[in-house]
Parts: structure tokens; C-alpha cells; sequence
């Protein structure tokens, strides 16, 4: 699929809903549920400093992400993408504004880029 038609179909996925779950793999799976939010075609999220997630891409920084999954199967997507750390304050900035006031970490000391993999 090409990257144009895939983030078009990632984008109609986050309308209905941003969460989704992510995953990476070293000597335990690390998961967790996050909103992600698209921008220059490429996915973001946010996390902690001390979050698992962090802790396990910094081992292996390829992820499996899950987004989708209603009651219909169409609306479902897997994707496999490279984490790249972002501590830029105008991507922060613009996560922070995506996401609203009340429902951005405490401690979100960086976004997390996921760069799409293959297609």
C-alpha cells in the first residue's frame, strides 16, 4: 500500500477513535495503550520518562502497532514502524495541543515519531 493511501486510511481510523495499542519486543513484550496523532506522515505519541514502553524501544526500536478494531473488521490496521525519540519543543508543543490540556502526562518529557516500515 502506498504511504499517501495508508496514512489516508491510518487518518479515517483516528477520526473514529486515536487509541491503539503499541508493542515492542526484547526479552519480555513491552505493550501499551496509547492515542496517536498524524503529522508530515509519520505517527506520534507521548510518553513518560519512565514509562515500559521507553525502556523497551530503546532496545529494540521497531514497534507493532494496532489501531482500529470496531465492530467492523475493515476499520482495523497493523502496522509496523521505527520509533524515533523527539524532545522538539514545537512537536511536543503541537502533541500537547493535539491531545488538550488536561490529557497530556505529567511528566511527558519527549513525543515518540513512528516512522511506517516496508508496505
Amino acid at each position: 500500500m502506498e504511504t499517501e493511501k495508508l496514512m489516508d486510511r491510518i487518518d479515517l481510523i483516528l477520526k473514529t477513535s486515536k487509541a491503539g495499542t503499541m508493542s515492542t519486543s526484547v526479552n519480555n513484550t513491552v505493550s501499551e495503550y496509547m492515542n496517536f496523532y498524524i503529522r508530515d506522515y509519520a505517527l506520534f505519541t507521548e510518553t513518560e520518562k519512565d514509562s515500559p514502553i521507553l525502556q523497551g524501544i530503546k532496545e529494540n526500536p521497531l514497534v507493532y502497532i494496532t489501531l482500529g478494531g470496531h465492530a467492523d473488521a475493515a476499520d482495523q490496521l497493523e502496522v509496523i514502524g521505527e520509533i524515533e525519540v523527539v524532545t522538539d519543543r514545537d512537536i511536543i508543543d503541537w502533541l500537547a495541543q493535539q491531545k488538550g490540556p488536561l490529557t497530556v502526562a505529567t511528566d511527558m518529557v519527549m513525543a515518540l515519531k513512528v516512522k511506517l516500515v516496508g508496505e
